[in-house]
C-alpha cells in the first residue's frame, strides 16, 4: 500500500507520456538510454556541427571587385575596373582541412566518452534498482514469517501459555519491519525515477525483476587497456594527433600569400588599357606567428603528457579492480555455496521448532536473526561485486 501511494504522483504524468511497453532488460535499458538521453543527442549534434565545419578548410578570402568612374587620368570622364584575389598556398588549405577533420574526430571521441559514462550510469542504476527489489522481497518474506510468529505469540499470551514479554516483543518486531518496508518502498520509487532520467523517460522505469542479480562479464570486458577499448585514452590519443596538426598549420601560415589582379581602364575615353598584376603578401614582423608555433608545440607536449599520465593511472586502476573483483567473486562463491544454504536451514529449523512449541518467540527471533543477516550481507556483497564489474567494463569493455 505504501508503495502504491508513493507511485501515485508518477501515475498522473502517464497522461502526457507514452505508456511503457513493458519491463526493460538491461540491454533494452542501455539501448533506450543511448538513443533517448538528451546529453547523448546533444553530443551527436556537436559531431555533426564539427563535420559541417570541415568544409571550411578551403576558405579562400573574398575576391575584391573595384569600379571607378571620373577624371582618372585627364579632364575627360574615364572608368576603371579592378579584380584582386589573395589566397594562401594550396598546402595551407589542405593542412587546415586535415585539422578540422581531426577536430571532428575529437568530437566523436568525446561523444564516445559520454556514451560510455552513460552506459556505466545506466548499468549501476539498473543494478541498484534490481537489488532494491530483492531487498524489499527479503523484507516482505521476513515480515510474513514474523507476522505469523507474532500472531501465534499473541494467541499463546491470551490463553496464558506465555508471558507479556513475548507478545510485546512480537509486536515491536512487526512494527519495525513495517517501517523498514515503507523506507524501502520510498527508495524503490526514487531509484525508478533516477533510472528514468538516465533513459530520457518521463515515467518511472520498470525493469525485469527476474533478471540475474549478479552482473555478467564477457571476454571483451576483461581485455587489455587500449585506446580502442577505453574512450578516455582514445580521446587523449586523438588530442595528441590534433595538436600535431595544429602545429603544422601554424608553421605553414608563415608562408607568403599569393596575390593576383586584373585591371581594365579607359584613358581619355579610349579603351583597351589592361594590366595583370601578381605578387606575394609577407608579414614584415613574424614574432606573433612564431609565438603561435611555440604555443602549438607546447600543446603537443601537454597532450602527450596527459596521455601518458592517463595510461599509467588507468592501468593501475585496472589492476586494482581486477584484484578486488577476484576477491569479491570468491566471497560470492562462499555465500552461494555455503552461507545461503545454511541460512535456509536455520530458518526452516527454527520455524518448525517454533510451531511445535519447542522454543518461544524471543528464542525464535534470536535464532533466525543470523539467517536474515546472512541474506542481507549476500545482497551487499552482490552490490560490491557489480560495482567492480561495471568499473571494469568502463575501463576495458567494449562500447
Amino acid at each position: 500500500m505504501a508503495l502504491l501511494l508513493l507511485l501515485l504522483p508518477f501515475s498522473s504524468s502517464a497522461q502526457t507520456a507514452p505508456a511503457p511497453t513493458g519491463p526493460l532488460t538491461l540491454q533494452q535499458a542501455l539501448q533506450t538510454g543511448l538513443s533517448q538521453n538528451l546529453s547523448v543527442q546533444s553530443s551527436a549534434l556537436q559531431v555533426q556541427q564539427q563535420r559541417a565545419l570541415t568544409r571550411t578548410g578551403y576558405d579562400i578570402p573574398r575576391t575584391v571587385l573595384d569600379y571607378q568612374r571620373g577624371q582618372i587620368s585627364g579632364g575627360l570622364i574615364d572608368q576603371s575596373f579592378n579584380v584582386i584575389q589573395q589566397t594562401a598556398l594550396p598546402n595551407v588549405y589542405a593542412a587546415q582541412r586535415r585539422l578540422l577533420e581531426s577536430q571532428a574526430l575529437t568530437a566523436e571521441q568525446r561523444g564516445r566518452v559520454q556514451r560510455r559514462e552513460l552506459s556505466q550510469n545506466i548499468r549501476s542504476s539498473y543494478s541498484q534498482l534490481l537489488l532494491t527489489y530483492r531487498r524489499a522481497a527479503l523484507l516482505r518474506r521476513q515480515d510474513s514469517l514474523y507476522r505469523r510468529a507474532a500472531r501465534a505469540a499473541r494467541i499463546r499470551y491470551q490463553v496464558g501459555e506465555t508471558n507479556r514479554l513475548e507478545q510485546v516483543s512480537a509486536e515491536a518486531r512487526s512494527r519495525e519491519l513495517q517501517n523498514r518496508l515503507a523506507t524501502t518502498a520510498t527508495e524503490l520509487a526514487v531509484r525508478q525515477q533516477q533510472l528514468a532520467l538516465l533513459l530520457g523517460s518521463g515515467l518511472p522505469a520498470a525493469i525485469d525483476t527476474s533478471a540475474s542479480l549478479v552482473a555478467q562479464l564477457s571476454p571483451a570486458d576483461t581485455a587489455t587497456l587500449s585506446p580502442d577499448s577505453n574512450p578516455t585514452l582514445g580521446l587523449l590519443q586523438q588530442e595528441v594527433a590534433q595538436s600535431q596538426l595544429q602545429t603544422r598549420v601554424e608553421q605553414l601560415r608563415r608562408l607568403p600569400d599569393v596575390r593576383v589582379g586584373y585591371f581594365n581602364q579607359t584613358i581619355n575615353k579610349e579603351r583597351g588599357f589592361q594590366v595583370v598584376q601578381g605578387g606575394i603578401s609577407v608579414p614584415l614582423l613574424g614574432g606573433a606567428q612564431k609565438g603561435r608555433i611555440a604555443a602549438a608545440r607546447l600543446g603537443e607536449q601537454v597532450a602527450a603528457s596527459q596521455l601518458t599520465y592517463a595510461t599509467t593511472q588507468l592501468s593501475g586502476q585496472l589492476g586494482q579492480i581486477r584484484q578486488q573483483l577476484a576477491r569479491a567473486r570468491a566471497s560470492l562463491s562462499y555465500y552461494e555455496q555455503y552461507a545461503l544454504p545454511q541460512a535456509k536451514l536455520i530458518l526452516s529449523t527454527a520455524e518448525k521448532s517454533f510451531r511445535a512449541g519447542d522454543i518461544d518467540y524471543v528464542t525464535y527471533v534470536v535464532n533466525t536473526e543470523p539467517a536474515w543477516q546472512i541474506q542481507q550481507a549476500y545482497l551487499d556483497q552482490v552490490q560490491q561485486y557489480n560495482e567492480y564489474v561495471i568499473a571494469l567494463q568502463g575501463l576495458s569493455g567494449t562500447d
